[in-house]
């Protein structure tokens, strides 16, 4: 049985990570592929992870720090 996922999104200015619960991974990775692009500059990774062992993500999405071009 499918125990469910946690979106987990790992915040670059030291804030609290924020978790997002989803029963299913097909709804984990809809989640995930929202930010696919995300230009904020406010995560440094978000990942999924299974909510039964809380480690190993099944997926990451790692961001790479902009450099200032000047």
């Amino acid at each position: 049985m499918d125990n469910g996922y946690i979106v987990r999104f790992i915040r670059k200015d030291g804030k609290p990570v924020e978790e997002y619960f989803y029963h299913s991974y097909r709804d984990a990775v809809s989640h995930l592929n929202l930010f696919e692009n995300d230009d904020s500059g406010l995560y440094k990774r978000i990942e999924i992870i299974d909510n039964r062992t809380l480690r190993l993500p099944y997926v990451v999405l790692e961001f790479q720090d902009r450099e200032c071009s000047a």
